[in-house]
């Protein structure tokens, strides 16, 4: 009795010395005369001040510039606005109305210290910062991106240097001969420069970046991009609202002749009969899905199943089931959601690629 007594935890707010036993075994039966009233209160007190500070630290925070702070999480980021998903649902926030924003990550403060320092053109700071958020959580796919993006920037800071003096020299050697500007077989507009240097047509559709055409050969064709294609993203940074011509800038400026881009693409899923699905996936499809950071990922494809007959990949991010948006769907609902809709599922995804740019 005396060891279960040792091994026994003290309630809340008790010693384990008042818990000792004594000849009279009140402290056994619940009475406890020294039993601290103030004490229990103080603890209490603490733990549901320690309980509000986590449940409102985990979150976005918005200073508008007229006084308002909003909470939430900034869900999507474009070039002039965001969208923040809040308790009462999403709204969207127009950058010009936004004073600052108090990331709820460290990592993500540090992203917009590099921003910043980007900017304003000090690369060497923007990419200490980068290297910190990319160190302080290396699976963060933003804090990475940007990284990778300016370390491979700087490591050909003396080529490109050089390669621009070629270029002016180049320029005043044609402008002493009288050659036109425009000569034969060289690129002067947009449209000009993405066919002969990566192999695509964009137009401006919805707002965002449509791919009208695929060159065959091309770096676009060869990296997998395909017609009725959106661009939505360049080095993970949102094209939606964005001019297409700085989007054109964004692809063709990249200084190693790589560029990431994120494809969105709509796949419609011929199914079979006799569909038999299991939790986080759809068996007859050969398809399997989890949450992970980007949205529900695709995890798992068998071969040779319909859903590798329809061109899905294994990591492509599900963004609609049918026109319904998975960014708050459970695993099972989206999989039950697939399987109710059989040969008529049309599943938008949205894709990773890396080109290298073409020299002509």
């Amino acid at each position: 009795m005396y060891k279960d007594m040792q091994n026994r935890k003290a309630p809340f707010g008790i010693s384990k010395r008042q818990m000792s036993p004594d000849a009279t075994g009140q402290r056994l039966s619940g009475h406890l005369p020294h039993w601290n009233p103030k004490r229990c209160i103080l603890k209490f007190l603490f733990l549901a001040a320690f309980i509000f500070i986590q449940s409102t630290a985990l979150a976005d925070t918005v200073f508008l510039k007229d006084g308002q702070e909003i909470k939430g999480i900034v869900v999507e980021e474009y070039i002039d606005r965001i969208k923040f998903s809040t308790m009462d649902g999403e709204i969207e926030i127009l950058k010009s109305d936004i004073k600052d924003i108090l990331y709820d990550l460290r990592v993500q403060n540090l992203i917009k210290l590099g921003d910043f320092h980007k900017q304003k053109g000090n690369q060497a700071r923007a990419y200490i910062y980068y290297r910190k958020a990319c160190r302080t959580d290396p699976s963060f796919e933003p804090a990475k991106i940007r990284y990778l993006q300016l370390r491979s920037i700087m490591l050909n800071l003396p080529y490109e240097q050089l390669e621009k003096q070629i270029e002016k020299r180049k320029a005043v050697l044609r402008a002493s001969r009288g050659l036109a500007k425009a000569e034969e077989g060289i690129p002067v507009t947009l449209e000009e420069k993405l066919k002969k240097f990566i192999g695509i047509r964009l137009i401006s559709r919805d707002e965002r970046p449509y791919v009208n055409k695929v060159y065959s050969g091309s770096p676009a064709y060869l990296a997998g991009i395909k017609k009725d294609d959106y661009i939505i993203a360049v080095w993970n940074r949102l094209t939606g609202y964005m001019q297409l011509q700085d989007v054109c800038d964004m692809i063709l400026s990249a200084k190693t002749g790589e560029a990431n881009l994120t494809i969105e693409r709509t796949l419609k899923l011929i199914e079979e009969k006799d569909t038999k699905y299991t939790k986080g996936g759809v068996a007859s499809l050969g398809l399997y899905v989890d949450v992970r950071e980007k949205g529900l990922t695709i995890t798992r494809i068998l071969g040779n199943s319909v859903a590798k007959k329809c061109g899905l990949l294994e990591s492509d991010v599900i963004d609609k089931i049918a026109d319904q948006s998975t960014r708050y769907m459970p695993v099972n609902e989206a999989v039950n959601l697939i399987e109710s809709l059989g040969s008529d599922a049309e599943i938008t995804i949205h894709r990773d690629v890396t080109l290298w740019k073409g020299r002509g």
